[in-house]
C-alpha cells in the first residue's frame, strides 16, 4: 500500500497488479461492474448477472411468440394511414423513393405531387420487410411480411426498455418493465398494425437509452453523436419527434458535456434529417425540413363540424369530409401539395383566430380520448381508423386503465423520484405535440406507453419489496463517472 500512497504516472499498472483478492482480473471485473452499475445485490436472486441476462432472453422470447401469434392469427386491413403506407413502402422497395407521379391526385389530398406529406423512416422500413419477404409490389401480399416485422419491432422495444431501465434503475425493474410489456395487450395490439409509432417507439428508447449510457462512458462525445442521430432517426419517423431533442438536451448538458455536448446532439440529428430536406427542396421546390401535413392536419380539426361532432368533439376528420370544403375534392388538382398545405393551413388559423378558445376545447377532449373516459364510440372509431377489431380495443381499454393505475402509483415510489426529470418530461411533451390536434387511441398514445410501463414496474418491485420484507437497496443518484489516474488510486486502495 505504501507503493500505492507514492505513486508516479505511469507506475499504477504494477500496482494493480497486486491489487486484491484475486489480483489484476478480480479488480478489473470489480471496476467494469461499478462503471456499469451493475454490482450484484446477493439479497437479490434477480440481480445476479447470469440469471438477469437468461430472464431478459426468456422474456424477449416470449414477447416475440405473442406478437407473432397475434399477427398470425388476427385479420388485418390496411385502411387510412396503413394502407398509404404500404403503397409508399412498395414504391421505395422499387424506386428507393416516393414515386407517385406529379398529376393530379398523386399528392396528399389529391393535389399534384410528388408527396412529402408522409416522413420516410416508417415507409422505408416497411420497404425493407418487402425486399426480403419479396414483395417489393406492395398491395395485400406484403402486408403478412411488413406485420411480422411489427412484431419484431415490438420485441425490439421491449428489449431498449428494458437497457433504458437498467441504466435508469437497475436490474430488478429493467426485468419487471420487459415482463410488463411483453404481455401488456395495448402494444401487442399495436404491432398487429401498419402505424409509424411502432418503429417510433423503438428509436425514442434507444435514444434514452444512449443517452444515459454516455454518462458512464469515457467515450461522452461518441454516445451524445449516436442519440442525435436516433433523435433525427425519430424525426424522420414522426415529424413532432423533434422535441425529444429538448429533453435529450437536458440530458447532455447535465451529463458535463454543457454546450459543446448539445451543439453535437443537434448537429448529427440535423445531419441525418439532411438528407430528406435536401431531397424535398429538388422535388418540392420547397424548404420542407421533414413533412409537409400542417395544413390537412390542422384543419381535420379546427372546423365548424369537427366542434360540433357528437358524441366525440373535435374528432379529426379529412378535409374532403367538411362540407365547407367540399369543393377542394375536384379542385385540390390545380394546387402541388405544399400549396395546398399553405391553403388549409391557413384556413385553420382563421378558425382559431375567430375561436379563439378552440384549442383548449380541443385539448381537453383529446385528453379524455388518451385516457380512453370518452366511451365506446370513441373506442371504436379509433380502431376502425387503423383496422383493430372493436373487441381487441376493449381488451386495450381495460388493460390500459390498468396500467394506468400502476403507473399512478408508482410515480409516488422512491425509485420513480430517483429517475432524472428530463427522462418523464419525454412523455409529456409528446402528449402535448397531439393532446391539441388529434388523438385515436391506441395510437397516438403508443409513444407514451413505454414510460407508462416503467412507472407501473417501480410499483409492482415496491410492492414485491413490500410483500417479501425485503428493504429497497439503495442506489446513488448519479452512475459513477470512469475513474481518472488519481481516482483509480483511490479505488486500489479501497479494494485492497
Amino acid at each position: 500500500m505504501e507503493a500505492v500512497r507514492r505513486h508516479r504516472t505511469g507506475r499504477l499498472h504494477g500496482v494493480q497488479g497486486r491489487a486484491g483478492r484475486g489480483g489484476l482480473p478480480d479488480l478489473e471485473g470489480r471496476r467494469r461492474r461499478v462503471e456499469l452499475g451493475l454490482r450484484r445485490d446477493r439479497r437479490n436472486p434477480l440481480t445476479g448477472r447470469r440469471t438477469a441476462r437468461l430472464l431478459a432472453a426468456a422474456i424477449l422470447l416470449a414477447a416475440l411468440a405473442v406478437r407473432v401469434g397475434y399477427v398470425e392469427h388476427t385479420p388485418f386491413k390496411a385502411v387510412n394511414d396503413a394502407g398509404t403506407y404500404n403503397r409508399l413502402a412498395s414504391n421505395v422497395a422499387q424506386t428507393g423513393d416516393y414515386d407517385t407521379g406529379s398529376g393530379p391526385g398523386t399528392g396528399a389530398g389529391g393535389s399534384r405531387g410528388p408527396t412529402a406529406y408522409f416522413p420516410p423512416g416508417f415507409p422505408y422500413f416497411l420497404a425493407v420487410a418487402d425486399l426480403l419477404d419479396g414483395h417489393a409490389s406492395g398491395h395485400k401480399l406484403a402486408l403478412h411480411g411488413e406485420r411480422i416485422e411489427q412484431a419484431l419491432a415490438g420485441t425490439a422495444a421491449v428489449g431498449m426498455l428494458g437497457l433504458a431501465a437498467l441504466e435508469l434503475l437497475g436490474p430488478t425493474v429493467a426485468l419487471v418493465a420487459m415482463a410488463l410489456a411483453a404481455v401488456y395487450p395495448v402494444l401487442i395490439e399495436q404491432t398487429g398494425t401498419l402505424v409509424a409509432e411502432n418503429l417510433l417507439v423503438v428509436l425514442e428508447l434507444a435514444a434514452v437509452w444512449t443517452a444515459v449510457r454516455g454518462r458512464r462512458s469515457l467515450h461522452l462525445y461518441g454516445w451524445i453523436a449516436a442519440t442525435g442521430v436516433l433523435a433525427g432517426l425519430a424525426a424522420l419517423t414522426h415529424q413532432n419527434a423533434i422535441l425529444l431533442l429538448l429533453p435529450l438536451g437536458v440530458a447532455v448538458w447535465t451529463a458535463g458535456a454543457r454546450a459543446r455536448g448539445a451543439a453535437l446532439l443537434v448537429i448529427c440529428a440535423a445531419a441525418t434529417i439532411a438528407p430528406w430536406t435536401v431531397r424535398n427542396a429538388v422535388e418540392l421546390h420547397r424548404f420542407v425540413p421533414i413533412s409537409d401535413e400542417t395544413g390537412i392536419t390542422l384543419v381535420g380539426t379546427y372546423n365548424r363540424n369537427s366542434a360540433a361532432e357528437r358524441p366525440i368533439p373535435y374528432k379529426w376528420r379529412f378535409f374532403w369530409d367538411i362540407p365547407a370544403d367540399a369543393h377542394l375534392v375536384k379542385t385540390a388538382g390545380r394546387y402541388t401539395e405544399p400549396q395546398l398545405d399553405s391553403k388549409l393551413q391557413a384556413q385553420a388559423l382563421r378558425y382559431i383566430s375567430d375561436h379563439p378558445t378552440a384549442p383548449l376545447r380541443a385539448g381537453w377532449h383529446n385528453l379524455v380520448r388518451m385516457l380512453e373516459l370518452e366511451g365506446p364510440a370513441a373506442w371504436h372509431a379509433s380502431a376502425l381508423a387503423v383496422g383493430l377489431h372493436v373487441d381487441v380495443a376493449h381488451t386495450g381499454v381495460i388493460a390500459f386503465w390498468v396500467m394506468a393505475a400502476l403507473a399512478l402509483a408508482g410515480a409516488f415510489t422512491r425509485r420513480a423520484r430517483r429517475v432524472p426529470g428530463w427522462v418523464w418530461a419525454i412523455p409529456l411533451l409528446l402528449a402535448l405535440s397531439v393532446v391539441f390536434i388529434n388523438v385515436e387511441t391506441p395510437r397516438f398514445r403508443e409513444p407514451i406507453e413505454p414510460f407508462l410501463v416503467l412507472l407501473a414496474a417501480c410499483a409492482v418491485t415496491s410492492a414485491g419489496e413490500l410483500i417479501l420484507g425485503r428493504a429497497p437497496v439503495r442506489r446513488r443518484r448519479r452512475a459513477p463517472e470512469l475513474p481518472g489516474h488519481a481516482q483509480a488510486v483511490e479505488m486500489v486502495q479501497r479494494l485492497s
